[in-house]
């Protein structure tokens, strides 16, 4: 009797631990890096990325799109280990890190026939942005710099989605510009048809990691998770990814790590 209790106690000890070392991962619309395509399969290059890395990684990861406020309340109260996420210092409070997985930009996209060649250009101009999110946290501090140099504030508009809806009203001259990560409107722009746009930049690089809640993940499965991802990286493994998505590899060094929260 003793024997069997003990090898039930094995037996669901077992189980846990598998279970915890499995990474559920979830996601929400933000083409191109994560989305449902015209098969309603899920992916993205974040998503791919992922996918790659896991099937060589010791320990298995689940893939799960969601609309993006229940992406958000499935990954705070733990019914999911990851999310992919911008970094910024209020959340490395809570949240671990993953070694960068790519290096991208913010800008804004304009209309041709308006001619924006410069940000203060847009100064006093009506602004769309998705918020709350690191783009509008960005957005906000380029407006402050400008009204630091004498020109008058920008107007900005919130969304509370970053997909086709905020391009088609810049389209027809809802607002003047969309700050928007390069690549998301890019995508959807492409998606829609829409050829008179430009795109300024503001030199504002950023990369997309996998974010994990420090209360519920296990600190030495997200190292070894980080271990592994940065050996695929230095091995290019990645490489033909980033050249079919037309992404950059992310350019962080290893010394940077610690201080990002990065477990390492």
């Amino acid at each position: 009797m003793l024997r069997y209790s003990l090898l039930l106690i094995l037996l669901f000890s077992t189980i846990f631990q598998s279970h915890a070392e499995s990474l559920k991962i979830v996601c929400h619309e933000f083409a191109p890096f994560s989305y449902e395509d015209e098969n309603h399969n899920v992916t993205g290059i974040l998503v791919e990325i992922t996918r790659q890395a896991c099937k060589s990684w010791e320990h298995s990861c689940d893939i799960e799109l969601l609309p993006n406020k229940r992406a958000k309340q499935v990954f705070h109260s733990g019914l999911a280990e990851g999310h992919f996420l911008g970094w910024n210092a209020e959340r490395a409070n809570s949240i671990w890190f993953s070694v960068p997985l790519l290096e991208t930009e913010y800008g804004f996209y304009t209309l041709k026939h308006k001619e924006v060649k410069t940000i203060n250009q847009l100064a006093g101009k009506n602004i769309g942005v998705f918020a709350p999110s690191n783009t509008y946290q960005s957005l906000l501090d380029i407006d402050k710099r400008v009204q630091q140099s004498g020109m008058p504030a920008m107007h900005i508009y919130q969304f509370n989605s970053a997909n086709e809806q905020p391009l088609k009203m810049l389209s027809i001259e809802r607002f003047d510009a969309y700050f928007v990560n390069r690549d998301v409107g890019a995508f959807y722009a492409h998606q829609l048809g829409l050829n008179g746009l430009d795109y300024l930049g503001s030199e504002d690089k950023i990369h997309y990691f996998l974010g994990f809640k420090m209360r519920y993940n296990n600190y030495d499965i997200i190292k070894s998770f980080n271990h592994h991802l940065d050996t695929l990286l230095r091995q290019g493994e990645f490489d033909t990814l980033y050249k079919q998505w037309k992404m950059q590899p992310p350019s962080l060094p290893q010394s940077e790590y610690s201080p990002l929260n990065i477990p390492f």
